[in-house]
């Protein structure tokens, strides 16, 4: 082929190349497309500045039992809630409807019920219940499981401490995210970081706020996260977000270290509740269990705090 005849295809072949992507007949790489980068981790994705200006009312409490409380929260420090937009959903089309995401925000004005918090881009009157505290101050040591939210990403944490040198800053491997015996992750970003300090609570006793409940449902154990508890109720995140009260008499708290070993028969976390397994491995030092699951073969890997022993 002479060379002016090359030149004559390549030149052809782009202006073919640009009218299909001018047409839009080439596909395009969107969120509902990435399933595996968007989906499997919307908890950690940061959220957009919300503004509801059309909201003047009184962001009130749609879950039925639960009274009103009062926070130890004070002003300046760190708190986690979820956005005031779907505070707003979950009045208007009832909290049963609505995905809950807790992510970190600032105390404005602390009250006896509600209370001012600084959002991303406005400040917003919410009840209590749905405000848990980050107390400044707090220390770590290796060991300790904390409250926290993924820092290099968003989304509300638990997560062990692995290097306690400086407890003001210590450094933790998440538990709520996809267990990787590699320090540094993938695509996700790493799975240990250092917290920045007054960013972190310890988890001292179980059913406090960040904590892991078993909840009966008939014969099953669903899987929950404590939000607030107070007199015979429990307000709890569950499975993809959803959130619920429950009486107290339906929930079990889960230890946040489990005393297990192998062989030992246990509950633990899978897909939103507690099922059946064997312990094939602990490993303290990452905070996880290796549990394989009655009728299946291979293991998962599951955090501390949420498993049971049977």
């Amino acid at each position: 082929m002479k060379r002016s005849d090359l030149s004559k295809n390549i030149t052809g072949l782009l202006i073919l190349i640009l009218a299909v992507v001018g047409c839009g007949l080439l596909p395009e790489r969107s969120a509902e497309t990435d399933t595996n980068s968007v989906n499997a981790n919307a908890e950690n994705t940061p959220p957009k500045p919300e503004k509801t200006p059309e909201f003047t009312g009184e962001a009130t409490f749609p879950f039925d039992g639960f009274p009103a409380v009062p926070t130890t929260a004070k002003t300046g420090e760190y708190v986690l809630v979820p956005m005031f937009k779907w505070l707003v959903d979950a009045m208007e089309k009832g909290g049963d409807k609505v995905t809950f995401i807790w992510y970190r925000q600032k105390m404005s004005n602390p009250g006896k019920e509600r209370s001012e918090v600084q959002f991303i881009s406005e400040r917003r009157e919410i009840p209590n219940a749905y405000i848990i505290p980050i107390p400044a101050g707090e220390k770590a040591k290796n060991g300790d499981i904390v409250l926290t939210w993924w820092q290099s990403g968003s989304g509300m944490q638990r997560a062990i401490v692995v290097n306690g040198s400086t407890p003001a800053e210590p450094i933790v491997r998440y538990l709520d995210r996809e267990h990787d015996r590699s320090v540094k992750g993938g695509d996700d970003g790493p799975k240990e970081e250092k917290l920045r300090p007054d960013s972190f609570v310890v988890l001292r006793k179980e059913m406090e706020p960040g904590s892991a409940v078993a909840i009966t449902d008939g014969a099953d154990l669903r899987h929950g996260q404590v939000i607030r508890a107070a007199g015979d109720h429990v307000f709890v995140k569950l499975f993809a977000g959803k959130a619920a009260v429950f009486p107290r008499s339906d929930v079990q708290p889960v230890p946040l270290v489990p005393n297990v070993k192998k062989g030992d028969r246990v509950r633990a976390l899978n897909f939103g509740k507690f099922d059946d397994g064997t312990v094939a491995e602990v490993d303290a030092k990452v905070g996880r269990v290796w549990v394989r699951f009655d009728g299946r073969q291979d293991e998962k890997a599951v955090a501390f705090g949420d498993v049971l022993l049977k």
